[in-house]
């Protein structure tokens, strides 16, 4: 075997098996004495509940259960805001909310229970328009929304506006008469699904003691814990959470949603419960990305220079919310990474009678980039700059301030524009209407913050040398088990195949706050370095008493501990390992503590800074044909700062699927609503990308290190979706000169704005 190099491109363990159709998914482990549960959903966007008569589905031979609102503890629950019950009770807000379940036999068993179900409604007024609903009398969605309990006390809630949010410095209107170019207009990105293969599914089953196990795909097993203890009433000792392999993600099982219906049919019919969404269900009433609608004003000196800023930005989140915390980061992200000296940017959140939104890959700031670097290559344009060179005169460097107020450190954003001009360079002079257009990102979460990581992590080295680490992240199918492998490897200088992962197990494994934000290498792999360094430090203080030498002078690697100065004076590692055991202070097992309050310390010069910023720079080139508007994605460049590819296949592979994922967004997707009702809950109306809608993708990778992720590593999977609708509308305004200003790039749309004058 060979012993793993940092920065080595190791193949991820469950690869084989994936590619071989082995892996065993969700419903694919439910036992065979399990019952199946379907769901009844409110056909009515806004309504309260008269009555609901399940006397002819439980007289139904083959069912065993059906519950209903009432039958729950009505308790509410939400990632940052306490806003909906797992089930409906007085009440329904949206089309597709849960108003009742059935466990029976079989899936037709199950089917026919559902129609038998007999459920009166009283008509409420509904409002399905955020501008209206943000008006004076409009339907309240919530009426008690002042009082939800939320993880953010300072939010302004009022009428149906969960949150608002806004930065100011400067003279706007000032800067603005001075600049020499304005350039105002309004976006629209409407709602996109997060376009998982496999649809949500679970099995819950219930032990003799009463003690209930979930196996589920999800991203955050602790904290879908904590929301099944608190929505069925049981103590966290009775709850465990086991994730199984995942198809696919993308945010969208960040969240607790049927979780609770399977688990509360486990514990009332003492039998195994498998539930599966079907896509129909996937597309009307699971959480999506929200609708946005965003317009700026911007002021430019005539050599390019960025002199102010105006944004306004509205969310419409549904009937429900779960992603209160990033609106911050939204409103902020209307300045792109850009130095501006004035901005005045204003952001709300607004309740609405649709389907509930909540975490898609990279949360909302695609959108608002899409805005952003739309509107900069219309000013580029105005001012006859080349796109690029618009983008260096106003980068932002380290040390500058985002919007919000967070110092930036690491910045590779000007880096990454110069590679991607260099490779520019490169590339043949587009055909009759083809053209390259050109968008950057920013992806900046990570910032110090008074605390550590909410993680930990636990490294154990067997007695033969080889190490398991438990981690209670779950494998999202992005390799996170396999970096994580890598990285006690690179610590404890084993080879990549001589370390096991055991993850995602709420009993088996420390806390961890869940796989998601492009933080997982960032964050957990600084924990999973401190465990393994714990681990190592043991092994070496054996080493030293067995040999007789101080720790300081003592070298591992290849399996064995030995004297740097005499090098045959050596022990094996497993040897030590095995000794372990019965030495006074036990068996090797290296935890994330040990070093937490070193880490700790270390942040805290750099409170409130954004250590890890992440920048892109990236280019489409299409081809418009201007009778029927299509545009043909002929070729996309991708150069991204990732602080340091631990693994770099699997980086690659992160940034080419961002970009493949987020060309959906950008050409073909949209959930079409009609009255809070989904009008193309299906995959043949709801247009996702196949492999034949990707072009030739090129890449290049930089690195420009964090402070505080393992060896420098960023965030990787969440930026490169950030600007390909950006990068696309450009490319099609320089090929035609048509600005499209709302998502998707659709034929009909391309042809309306070439109807328009040129800008």
């Amino acid at each position: 075997m060979a012993e793993f190099v940092l920065g080595q491109s190791v193949i991820k363990p469950d690869s084989r098996e994936k590619a071989l159709g082995r892996t065993q998914y969700g419903v694919d482990l439910k036992p065979r004495d399990a019952l199946v549960a379907k769901v009844l959903r409110s056909p009515r966007p806004h309504a309260r509940i008269v009555r609901v008569d399940t006397s002819r589905a439980r007289q139904l031979p083959g069912v065993l259960d059906v519950v209903t609102g009432p039958d729950t503890l009505a308790m509410r629950y939400g990632n940052w805001i306490r806003d909906h019950t797992f089930m409906a009770h007085d009440r329904v807000r949206y089309v597709g909310e849960p108003v009742a379940a059935v466990a029976a036999v079989d899936d037709e068993t199950a089917e026919e229970a559902l129609e038998l179900i007999s459920v009166e409604y009283e008509e409420l007024p509904a409002v399905f328009d955020p501008f209206e609903a943000m008006k004076p009398g409009a339907p309240l969605v919530h009426e008690d929304v002042a009082n939800y309990a939320c993880g953010h006390p300072e939010a302004h809630r009022q009428g149906n506006v969960l949150d608002r949010v806004r930065y100011a410095k400067g003279d706007v209107d000032k800067a603005l008469a001075q600049a020499d170019v304005v350039h105002r207009q309004s976006y629209n990105t409407p709602p996109v699904h997060a376009g998982i293969t496999q649809p949500h599914e679970a099995v819950a089953a219930v032990d003799a003691s009463g003690r209930l196990t979930l196996w589920t795909a999800h991203q955050s097993p602790f904290r879908l814990r904590q929301v099944l203890s608190q929505t069925l009433g049981l103590p966290m000792a009775r709850v465990r959470v086991v994730c199984t392999a995942v198809g696919g993600s993308f945010g969208a099982r960040a969240t607790a949603s049927f979780e609770p219906i399977c688990c509360l049919l486990a514990l009332r019919t003492r039998r195994p419960i498998a539930l599966a969404l079907t896509r129909e269900e996937e597309l009307q009433a699971t959480f999506y990305r929200e609708h946005a609608y965003i317009t700026l004003e911007l002021g430019a000196r005539r050599d390019g220079t960025l002199l102010a800023v105006r944004g306004r930005l509205v969310f419409d989140t549904g009937a429900h919310h779960d992603l209160l915390a990033t609106l911050g980061n939204a409103v902020a992200s209307m300045a792109g990474p850009y130095r501006i000296p004035n901005f005045d940017l204003e952001g709300c959140v607004v309740y609405t009678n649709n389907t509930p939104k909540g975490f898609v890959r990279a949360p909302r700031i695609p959108s608002v980039i899409f805005a952003v670097e739309s509107h900069l290559d219309t000013m580029a344009h105005k001012l006859g700059l080349d796109p690029v060179e618009i983008r260096l005169k106003n980068a932002v460097e380290n040390g500058d301030t985002f919007a919000e107020g967070r110092v930036m450190q690491n910045v590779g954003f000007k880096k990454a524009l110069t590679t991607f001009a260099d490779h520019m360079k490169k590339q043949p002079p587009p055909g009759p209407n083809q053209a390259w257009g050109v968008a950057a990102g920013i992806w900046g979460l990570f910032a110090t913050t008074t605390g550590g990581p909410p993680s930990a992590a636990v490294v154990k080295l067997n007695e033969d040398g080889t190490a398991v680490l438990l981690t209670g992240m779950s494998e999202m199918g992005g390799g996170q088990h396999a970096v994580m492998a890598q990285v006690v490897a690179e610590v404890l200088a084993l080879p990549f195949e001589a370390v096991s992962v055991v993850g995602g197990d709420t009993d088996a494994t420390p806390y961890e706050h869940g796989t998601g934000g492009s933080n997982t290498t960032y964050r957990v792999g600084t924990t999973v370095r401190l465990a393994a360094e714990a681990a190592r430090r043991q092994l070496l203080q054996l080493a030293a008493q067995r040999l007789k030498v101080k720790e300081a002078d003592l070298v591992l690697e290849q399996g064995k501990v030995y004297a740097r100065e005499a090098p045959e004076i050596s022990v094996p590692v497993a040897t030590l390992a095995a000794a372990a055991i019965s030495s006074t202070n036990g068996p090797i097992m290296g935890t994330s503590e040990s070093g937490r309050e070193g880490l700790i310390a270390s942040m805290a010069p750099y409170i409130g800074s954004m250590d890890a910023p992440v920048f892109t720079a990236n280019g489409a080139l299409v081809e418009v044909d201007r009778e029927t508007g299509k545009v043909k994605l002929l070729k996309y460049v991708t150069v991204q700062d990732v602080g340091h590819a631990l693994n770099p296949k699997l980086v690659e592979a992160q940034v080419e699927g961002g970009v493949v994922f987020a060309l959906g967004q950008a050409l073909s997707e949209e959930i079409v609503t009609d009255r809070g009702r989904v009008l193309n809950a299906n995959l043949l109306d709801y247009h996702q990308p196949t492999a034949a809608d990707v072009p030739p993708i090129d890449m290049a990778l930089i690195e420009v290190p964090s402070k505080f992720g393992p060896w420098g590593a960023k965030g990787v999977g969440e930026p490169p979706t950030v600007p390909v609708s950006a990068a696309i509308a450009n490319a099609v305004f320089r090929a035609v000169g048509a600005r499209v200003t709302e998502l998707p790039l659709t034929p009909d749309k391309v042809v309306q704005a070439l109807k328009q004058p040129q800008q």
